[in-house]
């Protein structure tokens, strides 16, 4: 339903980051009352061209004062909490990530209660569940392996009794793999794309663990789709293709596509330590329930992916 969201208040928090920013994007184009809260001095270059049409919040999720007030005074319709600390592999301190991910989801449902709004959308992830050897459904058994894992797990955890006790409407997408424009030059895609681009090498791990890739925009339909069905009142879903294979598997579709004579270097640096290997998502419940299914192919999207880089090489972080 084309303007679903035309003139109803809509917040986002991780507006600056890479599904955030896509979000924000989305929301623009479907003619909402676009608000966004972000830290005091966040680089805001990924929505550095909608600007114009949104309402800046400045506030750390942690502030709980501050993000009371700002709630309170705009009264938002929907909510789409997709702010977070650790999906960077850099973000390792343990007490910002309690915070952000656990107190600053907190922090954007308790004036909710008094509030009230039509639903709370909430960012997951598949290192909820840590390194499972089947394949997940929605209520395997959480066992995280790192610190972004189990503290998006108790949010997930507590957002929802909170939201259930209080009559708030709430849907969890649990995302694995994303990909797609303005992503950080650091991670995997980005990062062979640039090297290719800059003619330098690119060294990888062997890329011998298994992924589920999703192009950025068919997630962003997974939140529209979820905002919009007014039947499903508390609910969690996996978001991805349904399909996994190696990373080798991607690293060469990328170096088919930009037809280069480079090689990969596999095995040029070392896996992580505390890595899943084959996070599997059954993604039945979300194809049945919501009618979400990829609409953009993983070709297409490596293909707008790469056109984007190449225009923007410079501006990537």
């Amino acid at each position: 339903m084309k303007d679903a969201f035309a003139n109803k208040s809509v917040l986002i928090t991780g507006a600056n980051g890479f599904i955030g920013s896509h979000l924000v994007r989305r929301m623009v184009e479907e003619n909402a009352d676009v608000n966004i809260i972000v830290r005091e001095g966040s680089d805001l270059w990924r929505i550095e061209s909608l600007l114009k049409d949104i309402n800046i919040l400045r506030a750390d999720l942690r502030d709980t004062e501050k993000i009371d007030l700002y709630i309170r005074k705009i009264k938002p319709d929907y909510v789409f909490n997709i702010a977070a600390y650790g999906v960077d592999s850099r973000q390792n301190n343990n007490i910002i990530a309690a915070n952000t991910n656990i107190i600053g989801t907190l922090n954007m449902l308790n004036p909710l209660i008094s509030v009230g709004c039509k639903k709370f959308l909430n960012i997951g992830t598949c290192m909820e569940y840590g390194d499972k050897k089947e394949i997940i459904k929605e209520n395997t058994f959480l066992e995280p392996i790192n610190i972004y894992g189990s503290t998006k797990a108790a949010s997930t955890i507590l957002a929802h009794q909170i939201a259930g006790e209080n009559n708030i409407d709430i849907v969890t997408l649990r995302a694995y793999g994303v990909f797609g424009e303005n992503e950080g030059s650091h991670k995997f895609f980005p990062h062979i794309i640039l090297s290719i681009l800059n003619n330098k090498d690119v060294n990888l791990s062997g890329c011998e663990q298994y992924r589920d890739y999703t192009y950025i925009e068919n997630i962003i339909d997974g939140f529209v789709l979820a905002a919009q069905n007014d039947a499903i009142k508390n609910e969690l879903f996996n978001i991805g293709t349904g399909r996994v294979h190696q990373l080798k598997y991607y690293v060469n579709k990328v170096f088919e596509r930009m037809k280069t004579d480079n090689k990969p270097n596999f095995g040029a640096i070392p896996y992580r330590s505390k890595d899943v290997w084959n996070p599997h998502p059954d993604i039945s419940k979300i194809t049945e329930i919501l009618g979400w299914e990829p609409k953009i192919s993983f070709e297409e999207g490596l293909d707008r992916t790469i056109k984007w880089y190449e225009k923007n090489k410079g501006k990537s972080k």
